[in-house]
């Protein structure tokens, strides 16, 4: 596991059984780089990347797969990006990333303007709490979206 990123424990208290990977691609010493990294990020399904913040790095996150929820602010509020969407997260600003699927694993390309990658991450463990209280509610509305989408294409006789 990459220090750049800590999973906490889900609505019962217990870890994923895996850890997310954040894999870094290009970053100072693999590339000329000056001002920017990016890499992979694999969240495996139930895991939550902790509530985090950078103090000199923007990043922006590209979601290719996979149904999560990006948690900001002090009050950890809720954004549901879809695959496809790229999320600005500026810096200072705490976050955590949810995967929504108890199952399904999210899929996205992270890139930063740090060019080592992991240089500025500060891990916030006031906001756990914050975070781990909306993680139930979170995925309870996402697995009745899948049902109800489900049952909406349910064939016509």
């Amino acid at each position: 596991m990459d220090s750049t990123t800590t999973p906490i424990p889900s609505a019962a208290g217990h870890l994923a059984d895996e850890d997310e990977t954040l894999t870094p691609l290009l970053r100072s010493g693999t590339a000329p780089t000056r001002a920017l990294s990016g890499g992979r990020m694999l969240l495996p399904g139930a895991t939550t990347l902790a509530p985090q913040r950078h103090d000199t790095t923007e990043i922006a996150i590209a979601i290719i797969s996979g149904h999560v929820a990006i948690l900001s602010g002090n009050a950890m509020a809720p954004f549901h990006p879809r695959a496809g969407d790229i999320v600005y997260i500026p810096t200072t600003l705490p976050y955590a990333v949810v995967n929504l699927s108890n199952n399904a694993s999210v899929l996205a390309l992270v890139f930063r303007t740090d060019p080592g990658f992991d240089t500025d991450v500060h891990r916030m463990p006031e906001l756990d709490r914050a975070a781990r209280d909306q993680i139930p509610d979170l995925r309870r509305a996402h697995h009745k979206a899948l049902l109800t989408r489900r049952n909406g294409r349910a064939r016509r006789t």
